[in-house]
């Protein structure tokens, strides 16, 4: 649940230091030390635990996945008392959440009952409600934006539909739809509500006999319950601090799954291994950043390098931070989820080490700037 500047979920849940504070935090950042310590003769375990106890990260699982295989599931920990760690301890994966949900719809379009390029309205004739308040289903009002009428199913998963990521007031299109980048939330419930219409289910028991079932990914939800409760791991700040972290009752496509790393390398070795889903998922990107090799496919940022594309998202929820990525060429990647606002800080040096060469979008602003986290990490108050 995030924005390409401070993430949204922050924004939304928590008051915002001073701007003088901000402008500090922001300084501090630019001057912080790249000294990262030596992984490359470590092993994975261990190169898990130096990272996670070098930014207090409490949990962490990665998943790897070699040729289109899950290859191993490994863990660490570095808070006390240690967290309970096991393949099937299970996270919010925050915008993790995204690429699942588009696999479920391009299985619709594939079954002919959803169109790529048919306008979302068109599967809500009744039209669109806009909730406010994203863990509510009320207050909500109806959407009047004429503009609305021109978003298609594809453009809300390669993010081009001109809406906005989030908004608790009015909600209206930015952009001329299919035209402009930009990354919506809001984009991806428009076409959840399209896809509880056309099956007839709420999201949490569509993705359940669409993706979980088939996948045998028995630990993972779109909304909170009993089941996925016992296992879930609560989130913390970024010095290791608990964070009172969003009950994830109400499903949403955007931001809500709860999953373990076992079962999110299970969804990725069946999209890796479906040459025709994988190539119609990267297909027809829409530019990010040309100039880092960046663009958007069907759920999935897409980073091109000389002789080979990768597939990524990252996730930020209150508490929690995901990352994804693999190679669409070797079939190679990993998914590391963390209970950690800190868990990020992961995610490049595990990219390097598994995935070797240059990882061009650790470069880009759509990370965003984790301003709450500066102001944790470097002077020490943790809101």
């Amino acid at each position: 649940m995030q924005s390409s500047r401070v993430p949204a979920s922050r924004r939304r849940f928590l008051s915002v230091p001073h701007p003088s504070v901000l402008l500090l935090a922001v300084f501090l950042a630019g001057c912080a030390s790249s000294n990262r310590p030596d992984l490359g003769s470590r092993n994975l375990h261990d190169t898990l635990t130096v990272l996670a106890e070098r930014h207090h990260v409490c949990a962490v699982a990665v998943a790897v996945i070699k040729n289109r295989q899950l290859a191993s599931i490994d863990t660490a920990t570095a808070c006390l008392p240690a967290a309970t760690l096991a393949p099937d301890s299970v996270f919010q994966a925050a915008s993790l959440s995204k690429p699942v949900f588009a696999y479920a719809v391009l299985k619709l379009v594939a079954q002919g009952k959803l169109d790529l390029d048919a306008p979302v309205m068109t599967y809500l004739p009744q039209g669109y409600r806009h909730q406010r308040d994203l863990l509510r289903a009320e207050p909500s009002d109806p959407v009047s934006d004429p503009r609305l009428a021109a978003i298609t199913v594809r453009m809300v998963l390669n993010h081009t539909s001109g809406l906005p990521n989030w908004t608790s007031g009015t909600l209206r299109v930015g952009t001329v739809p299919g035209t402009t980048w930009d990354y919506s939330g809001e984009g991806y419930v428009l076409l959840q509500r399209a896809v509880e219409a056309v099956t007839g289910l709420p999201l949490d028991q569509f993705m359940s006999a669409q993706v979980f079932q088939p996948l045998a990914m028995n630990h993972s939800d779109y909304a909170w319950n009993e089941r996925v409760a016992k296992h879930l791991l609560p989130g913390t700040k970024a010095n290791g601090a608990p964070r009172e972290a969003m009950t994830l009752t109400n499903p949403n496509a955007a931001f809500s799954l709860l999953t373990s790393a076992a079962d999110y390398g299970k969804f990725m070795v069946a999209l890796l291994a479906d040459d025709a889903l994988l190539k119609q998922v990267t297909a027809l990107p829409v530019a990010v950043d040309p100039a880092l090799g960046l663009s958007w496919g069907l759920g999935w940022g897409i980073e091109r390098g000389q002789d080979d594309s990768a597939i990524w998202q990252w996730g930020n929820n209150t508490g929690y931070r995901a990352f994804a990525i693999a190679s669409v060429r070797s079939g190679d990647g990993f998914v590391m989820l963390t209970n950690s606002e800190n868990g990020l800080e992961l995610a490049q040096p595990l990219a390097e080490k598994i995935l070797p060469g240059q990882h061009t979008l650790f470069q880009s602003p759509i990370l965003g700037t984790d301003v709450l986290n500066i102001l944790c990490n470097r002077l020490h108050i943790c809101l």
